[in-house]
Protein backbone atom coordinates (compact mmCIF):
# COMPACT_ATOMS: atom_id res chain seq x y z
CA UNK A 1 0.00 0.00 0.00
CA UNK A 2 1.71 3.40 -1.36
CA UNK A 3 1.09 5.79 1.77
CA UNK A 4 0.56 9.45 0.78
CA UNK A 5 3.96 11.35 2.49
CA UNK A 6 1.70 14.51 3.24
CA UNK A 7 -0.25 14.52 6.49
CA UNK A 8 -4.15 16.05 6.55
CA UNK A 9 -2.32 18.77 8.70
CA UNK A 10 0.33 19.63 6.58
CA UNK A 11 -2.46 20.22 3.66
CA UNK A 12 -4.17 22.56 5.31
CA UNK A 13 -1.50 24.60 6.46
CA UNK A 14 -0.12 24.72 3.17
CA UNK A 15 -3.79 25.61 1.82
CA UNK A 16 -4.31 28.32 4.18
CA UNK A 17 -0.88 29.99 3.05
CA UNK A 18 -1.27 29.48 -0.45
CA UNK A 19 -4.85 30.43 -0.44
CA UNK A 20 -4.77 34.01 0.60
CA UNK A 21 -1.33 34.54 -1.31
CA UNK A 22 -3.09 33.74 -4.63
CA UNK A 23 -6.07 36.08 -3.48
CA UNK A 24 -3.36 38.68 -2.91
CA UNK A 25 -1.94 38.03 -6.18
CA UNK A 26 -4.94 38.02 -7.99
CA UNK A 27 -6.82 40.96 -6.52
CA UNK A 28 -4.24 43.26 -5.31
CA UNK A 29 -1.10 42.65 -6.71
CA UNK A 30 -1.13 42.18 -10.19
CA UNK A 31 -4.03 45.21 -10.97
CA UNK A 32 -1.38 47.31 -9.77
CA UNK A 33 1.47 45.56 -11.58
CA UNK A 34 -0.94 46.08 -14.58
CA UNK A 35 -1.81 49.65 -14.12
CA UNK A 36 1.07 51.14 -12.83
CA UNK A 37 2.67 54.30 -14.55
CA UNK A 38 -0.75 54.72 -16.75
CA UNK A 39 -1.07 58.09 -17.51
CA UNK A 40 -4.45 59.99 -18.44
CA UNK A 41 -2.97 62.88 -19.30
CA UNK A 42 0.12 61.63 -21.40
CA UNK A 43 0.15 62.80 -24.95
CA UNK A 44 1.05 61.32 -28.06
CA UNK A 45 3.55 63.41 -29.92
CA UNK A 46 2.85 62.16 -32.94
CA UNK A 47 -0.82 63.50 -32.74
CA UNK A 48 -0.03 66.92 -32.60
CA UNK A 49 -1.43 69.36 -34.48
CA UNK A 50 1.34 70.75 -37.25
CA UNK A 51 2.35 73.94 -36.31
CA UNK A 52 -1.19 76.46 -36.40
CA UNK A 53 -0.42 79.69 -37.67
CA UNK A 54 0.14 81.56 -40.97
CA UNK A 55 3.00 80.66 -43.13
CA UNK A 56 4.24 83.52 -42.53
CA UNK A 57 6.43 82.27 -39.69
CA UNK A 58 7.88 79.77 -42.09
CA UNK A 59 10.77 82.96 -42.29
CA UNK A 60 11.34 83.12 -38.68
CA UNK A 61 14.35 81.72 -37.05
CA UNK A 62 13.98 80.08 -33.93
CA UNK A 63 16.35 79.22 -31.32
CA UNK A 64 15.44 76.45 -28.44
CA UNK A 65 17.76 76.87 -25.62
CA UNK A 66 17.40 74.10 -23.18
CA UNK A 67 19.37 74.32 -19.84
CA UNK A 68 19.91 71.21 -19.02
CA UNK A 69 22.30 68.60 -16.47
CA UNK A 70 24.03 65.25 -18.54
CA UNK A 71 21.30 62.87 -17.29
CA UNK A 72 18.59 64.72 -19.16
CA UNK A 73 16.46 63.49 -21.50
CA UNK A 74 15.60 65.81 -24.10
CA UNK A 75 14.44 63.32 -26.53
CA UNK A 76 11.28 64.97 -26.36
CA UNK A 77 12.30 68.32 -28.39
CA UNK A 78 12.67 66.38 -31.76
CA UNK A 79 9.17 65.74 -32.06
CA UNK A 80 8.28 69.73 -32.27
CA UNK A 81 7.22 70.92 -34.86
CA UNK A 82 8.41 74.49 -34.79
CA UNK A 83 9.05 76.18 -38.21
CA UNK A 84 12.85 76.59 -38.51
CA UNK A 85 13.80 76.07 -35.53
CA UNK A 86 16.98 75.01 -34.20
CA UNK A 87 17.91 73.16 -30.51
CA UNK A 88 20.62 74.74 -28.38
CA UNK A 89 21.46 72.78 -25.48
CA UNK A 90 23.35 74.04 -22.74
CA UNK A 91 24.80 71.31 -20.45
CA UNK A 92 25.72 72.72 -17.05
CA UNK A 93 28.04 69.78 -15.75
CA UNK A 94 29.84 68.57 -18.90
CA UNK A 95 32.77 71.06 -19.54
CA UNK A 96 33.68 69.08 -22.84
CA UNK A 97 30.05 69.29 -23.93
CA UNK A 98 29.64 71.99 -26.97
CA UNK A 99 27.26 74.55 -25.56
CA UNK A 100 28.14 74.92 -21.70
CA UNK A 101 28.60 77.77 -18.69
CA UNK A 102 31.92 78.54 -17.34
CA UNK A 103 31.28 76.76 -14.25
CA UNK A 104 28.69 74.29 -12.73
CA UNK A 105 26.20 76.77 -10.70
CA UNK A 106 23.86 79.33 -11.15
CA UNK A 107 21.11 77.14 -12.61
CA UNK A 108 19.58 78.03 -15.56
CA UNK A 109 20.31 81.63 -15.63
CA UNK A 110 23.77 81.06 -15.98
CA UNK A 111 23.51 78.96 -19.13
CA UNK A 112 21.12 81.73 -20.45
CA UNK A 113 23.45 84.50 -20.38
CA UNK A 114 26.59 82.37 -21.81
CA UNK A 115 24.21 81.71 -24.69
CA UNK A 116 23.90 85.50 -25.33
CA UNK A 117 26.91 86.07 -24.46
CA UNK A 118 28.16 83.69 -27.18
CA UNK A 119 25.03 84.60 -30.50
CA UNK A 120 24.50 87.86 -29.41
CA UNK A 121 26.09 89.20 -33.06
CA UNK A 122 23.99 86.05 -34.27
CA UNK A 123 20.82 85.60 -32.86
CA UNK A 124 18.00 84.44 -34.41
CA UNK A 125 14.32 86.42 -34.70
CA UNK A 126 13.54 84.26 -31.26
CA UNK A 127 15.15 82.70 -28.53
CA UNK A 128 13.04 80.38 -26.80
CA UNK A 129 14.57 80.02 -23.42
CA UNK A 130 13.56 76.45 -21.66
CA UNK A 131 14.51 73.78 -18.88
CA UNK A 132 15.16 70.40 -20.32
CA UNK A 133 11.56 68.29 -18.42
CA UNK A 134 9.11 68.00 -21.02
CA UNK A 135 6.29 67.70 -17.88
CA UNK A 136 7.65 70.61 -15.83
CA UNK A 137 5.66 70.92 -12.78
CA UNK A 138 4.81 74.68 -13.21
CA UNK A 139 3.55 74.57 -17.10
CA UNK A 140 -0.02 75.48 -16.69
CA UNK A 141 -2.84 72.53 -17.26
CA UNK A 142 -4.62 74.68 -19.86
CA UNK A 143 -1.33 73.98 -22.16
CA UNK A 144 -1.54 70.37 -20.95
CA UNK A 145 0.94 70.66 -18.86
CA UNK A 146 3.58 69.99 -21.36
CA UNK A 147 6.07 71.93 -22.77
CA UNK A 148 5.47 69.87 -26.37
CA UNK A 149 2.01 71.29 -26.60
CA UNK A 150 2.95 74.65 -25.45
CA UNK A 151 5.99 75.07 -27.42
CA UNK A 152 3.32 73.64 -30.75
CA UNK A 153 1.01 75.97 -29.90
CA UNK A 154 3.07 79.31 -29.44
CA UNK A 155 2.64 81.92 -31.81
CA UNK A 156 5.49 83.42 -32.98
CA UNK A 157 4.55 86.63 -34.70
CA UNK A 158 2.72 87.71 -31.64
CA UNK A 159 6.06 86.91 -29.69
CA UNK A 160 7.63 88.95 -32.40
CA UNK A 161 5.08 91.91 -32.08
CA UNK A 162 5.44 91.66 -27.57
CA UNK A 163 8.94 91.59 -27.43
CA UNK A 164 9.27 89.20 -24.17
CA UNK A 165 6.83 86.65 -23.77
CA UNK A 166 6.77 84.13 -20.09
CA UNK A 167 5.83 81.02 -20.87
CA UNK A 168 3.86 80.10 -18.29
CA UNK A 169 0.52 82.29 -17.40
CA UNK A 170 -0.71 81.51 -14.18
CA UNK A 171 -0.19 84.45 -11.56
CA UNK A 172 -0.11 82.49 -8.58
CA UNK A 173 3.07 83.49 -5.84
CA UNK A 174 4.07 85.98 -8.98
CA UNK A 175 1.37 88.03 -9.57
CA UNK A 176 0.35 91.02 -9.56
CA UNK A 177 2.87 92.54 -6.22
CA UNK A 178 4.86 89.17 -5.35
CA UNK A 179 8.41 90.71 -4.70
CA UNK A 180 8.67 93.73 -2.30
CA UNK A 181 12.26 94.72 -2.94
CA UNK A 182 12.40 96.91 0.26
CA UNK A 183 11.46 94.17 2.44
CA UNK A 184 14.33 92.67 4.74
CA UNK A 185 14.79 89.03 5.66
CA UNK A 186 13.21 89.68 8.70
CA UNK A 187 10.02 91.07 7.35
CA UNK A 188 9.36 88.53 4.56
CA UNK A 189 8.39 85.34 4.56
CA UNK A 190 9.43 84.57 0.85
CA UNK A 191 12.69 83.00 1.04
CA UNK A 192 14.18 85.03 -2.53
CA UNK A 193 12.40 88.27 -1.66
CA UNK A 194 15.54 89.79 0.57
CA UNK A 195 17.87 89.04 -2.13
CA UNK A 196 16.51 90.60 -5.14
CA UNK A 197 17.54 93.74 -4.35
CA UNK A 198 21.55 92.95 -4.15
CA UNK A 199 20.91 90.86 -7.45
CA UNK A 200 19.30 93.82 -9.42
CA UNK A 201 22.31 96.09 -8.08
CA UNK A 202 24.85 93.50 -9.17
CA UNK A 203 23.30 93.36 -12.87
CA UNK A 204 22.12 97.13 -13.35
CA UNK A 205 24.32 99.06 -11.46
CA UNK A 206 24.28 101.29 -8.64
CA UNK A 207 22.90 104.20 -10.26
CA UNK A 208 19.85 102.30 -11.44
CA UNK A 209 16.49 102.99 -9.37
CA UNK A 210 15.46 99.46 -7.90
CA UNK A 211 11.52 98.62 -8.39
CA UNK A 212 9.89 98.89 -5.41
CA UNK A 213 7.76 95.84 -6.75
CA UNK A 214 8.51 93.23 -9.39
CA UNK A 215 6.13 90.56 -10.54
CA UNK A 216 5.22 88.22 -13.22
CA UNK A 217 4.69 84.60 -13.71
CA UNK A 218 7.54 81.98 -12.67
CA UNK A 219 9.86 80.03 -13.84
CA UNK A 220 12.22 81.21 -16.09
CA UNK A 221 10.89 79.78 -19.06
CA UNK A 222 10.20 82.22 -21.99
CA UNK A 223 10.30 83.38 -25.38
CA UNK A 224 12.28 86.81 -26.32
CA UNK A 225 13.36 88.42 -29.51
CA UNK A 226 16.81 89.46 -31.00
CA UNK A 227 15.63 93.06 -30.54
CA UNK A 228 14.81 92.68 -26.98
CA UNK A 229 17.99 91.19 -26.12
CA UNK A 230 19.99 93.87 -28.07
CA UNK A 231 18.02 96.60 -26.25
CA UNK A 232 21.15 96.01 -23.98
CA UNK A 233 24.59 95.88 -24.75
CA UNK A 234 26.14 92.78 -24.51
CA UNK A 235 28.31 94.28 -21.71
CA UNK A 236 25.06 94.10 -19.52
CA UNK A 237 24.71 90.22 -20.18
CA UNK A 238 28.66 89.92 -19.33
CA UNK A 239 28.18 91.49 -15.81
CA UNK A 240 25.57 89.27 -15.04
CA UNK A 241 27.33 86.59 -16.05
CA UNK A 242 30.58 87.68 -14.32
CA UNK A 243 28.17 87.68 -10.82
CA UNK A 244 27.06 84.47 -11.23
CA UNK A 245 30.17 83.04 -11.24
CA UNK A 246 31.56 85.36 -8.35
CA UNK A 247 28.37 85.40 -6.01
CA UNK A 248 28.80 82.70 -3.44
CA UNK A 249 25.08 82.66 -3.18
CA UNK A 250 22.93 79.15 -3.71
CA UNK A 251 21.86 77.90 -6.81
CA UNK A 252 18.60 77.70 -5.07
CA UNK A 253 18.27 81.11 -4.35
CA UNK A 254 20.12 82.29 -7.50
CA UNK A 255 17.57 80.50 -9.52
CA UNK A 256 14.71 82.11 -7.43
CA UNK A 257 16.20 85.71 -7.87
CA UNK A 258 16.08 85.58 -11.36
CA UNK A 259 12.51 84.48 -11.63
CA UNK A 260 11.87 88.04 -11.09
CA UNK A 261 14.27 89.93 -12.96
CA UNK A 262 13.75 88.67 -16.70
CA UNK A 263 10.80 91.37 -17.62
CA UNK A 264 12.71 93.59 -16.29
CA UNK A 265 15.62 93.09 -18.07
CA UNK A 266 14.65 92.36 -21.56
CA UNK A 267 11.80 95.25 -21.66
CA UNK A 268 12.48 97.34 -18.35
CA UNK A 269 9.28 96.79 -16.83
CA UNK A 270 8.92 95.73 -13.30
CA UNK A 271 5.24 93.99 -13.17
CA UNK A 272 4.73 91.92 -16.44
CA UNK A 273 1.01 90.28 -15.31
CA UNK A 274 -1.09 89.60 -18.02
CA UNK A 275 -4.70 88.37 -17.68
CA UNK A 276 -4.07 84.89 -17.91
CA UNK A 277 -7.03 83.46 -19.98
CA UNK A 278 -6.29 85.84 -22.37
CA UNK A 279 -2.91 85.43 -22.59
CA UNK A 280 -3.62 81.69 -23.37
CA UNK A 281 -5.78 83.45 -26.60
CA UNK A 282 -3.40 85.40 -27.67
CA UNK A 283 -0.42 83.04 -27.45
CA UNK A 284 -1.17 79.74 -27.84
CA UNK A 285 -4.63 80.04 -29.13
CA UNK A 286 -6.27 78.71 -26.44
CA UNK A 287 -9.43 80.33 -25.61
CA UNK A 288 -11.44 80.13 -23.07
CA UNK A 289 -15.30 81.86 -22.80
CA UNK A 290 -13.75 83.63 -19.92
CA UNK A 291 -11.72 83.47 -16.85
CA UNK A 292 -14.98 81.90 -14.55
CA UNK A 293 -14.25 78.74 -17.69
CA UNK A 294 -10.37 78.78 -17.07
CA UNK A 295 -10.85 78.76 -12.97
CA UNK A 296 -13.04 76.20 -13.88
CA UNK A 297 -10.74 73.78 -15.89
CA UNK A 298 -7.77 74.35 -13.28
CA UNK A 299 -10.34 73.21 -10.56
CA UNK A 300 -11.12 69.77 -12.34
CA UNK A 301 -7.63 69.73 -13.12
CA UNK A 302 -6.77 69.79 -9.42
CA UNK A 303 -9.01 67.29 -8.39
CA UNK A 304 -8.09 64.73 -10.97
CA UNK A 305 -4.79 64.82 -9.48
CA UNK A 306 -5.54 64.43 -6.36
CA UNK A 307 -7.94 61.44 -7.38
CA UNK A 308 -4.16 60.03 -8.80
CA UNK A 309 -2.27 59.43 -5.62
CA UNK A 310 -4.96 56.77 -4.73
CA UNK A 311 -3.62 54.55 -8.29
CA UNK A 312 0.27 54.66 -7.20
CA UNK A 313 1.36 51.00 -6.91
CA UNK A 314 1.64 50.81 -3.45
CA UNK A 315 -1.83 52.70 -2.82
CA UNK A 316 -3.56 50.01 -5.48
CA UNK A 317 -2.16 47.23 -3.84
CA UNK A 318 -3.46 47.46 -0.14
CA UNK A 319 -6.77 49.20 -1.93
CA UNK A 320 -7.42 48.17 -5.04
CA UNK A 321 -11.43 49.52 -5.13
CA UNK A 322 -9.99 52.03 -4.46
CA UNK A 323 -8.28 52.34 -6.96
CA UNK A 324 -10.40 51.53 -9.36
CA UNK A 325 -12.99 54.14 -8.21
CA UNK A 326 -10.26 56.36 -8.80
CA UNK A 327 -9.36 55.78 -12.38
CA UNK A 328 -13.18 55.76 -12.96
CA UNK A 329 -13.35 59.49 -11.96
CA UNK A 330 -10.28 60.62 -13.33
CA UNK A 331 -11.06 59.11 -16.51
CA UNK A 332 -14.15 61.19 -15.75
CA UNK A 333 -12.53 64.23 -15.43
CA UNK A 334 -10.36 63.69 -18.45
CA UNK A 335 -13.00 63.41 -20.49
CA UNK A 336 -14.29 66.96 -19.48
CA UNK A 337 -10.77 68.53 -19.19
CA UNK A 338 -10.29 67.25 -23.36
CA UNK A 339 -13.65 68.49 -24.37
CA UNK A 340 -13.27 72.27 -22.59
CA UNK A 341 -9.47 71.72 -24.13
CA UNK A 342 -10.55 71.46 -27.72
CA UNK A 343 -13.28 73.97 -27.31
CA UNK A 344 -11.04 76.69 -26.93
CA UNK A 345 -8.74 75.49 -29.52
CA UNK A 346 -11.47 75.74 -31.62
CA UNK A 347 -12.44 78.72 -30.58
CA UNK A 348 -8.70 79.71 -31.09
CA UNK A 349 -9.08 79.54 -34.66
CA UNK A 350 -10.74 83.01 -34.60
CA UNK A 351 -8.25 85.56 -35.78
CA UNK A 352 -10.69 88.44 -34.56
CA UNK A 353 -11.34 86.68 -30.67
CA UNK A 354 -7.40 86.77 -30.39
CA UNK A 355 -6.87 89.93 -31.44
CA UNK A 356 -9.32 90.99 -28.38
CA UNK A 357 -7.22 89.31 -26.15
CA UNK A 358 -3.91 91.63 -27.34
CA UNK A 359 -5.12 94.70 -25.39
CA UNK A 360 -4.76 93.28 -21.83
CA UNK A 361 -1.25 91.20 -22.79
CA UNK A 362 -0.15 94.31 -23.37
CA UNK A 363 -1.20 96.39 -20.45
CA UNK A 364 0.54 96.41 -17.35
CA UNK A 365 -0.28 96.79 -13.36
CA UNK A 366 1.48 100.36 -12.66
CA UNK A 367 4.17 101.07 -10.80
Amino acid sequence: MIVSPFRPRTTLLAAGILAPLAYFLLYHLRPAWHNDGFDFHRLDYHDLADYPYPAADASTKVHLVVASTQEDDIDWVWNLRVPNMQVIRYVSDNASAHYHPPVAKGREALMYFRYISEFYDALPDISIFIHAHERPWHMDPALHQSMTFALSRLDLQQVKRRGYYNLRTNWQNACPDWINTTKTAAESVKQEEPWVKGAFQATFGDGVEVPEILAGPCCSQFAVTREAIRSRPREQYERAERWLVATGWTDYIVGRVWEHLWPYLFMGKSVDCALEYRSFCRFYGVCFEGPERLAEYNDVWDKREQWRESTEFLREVWRPARAGLARAVMAKYTLWLEDTLAAAVERGKSMSLREQAWEDTTQWIPR
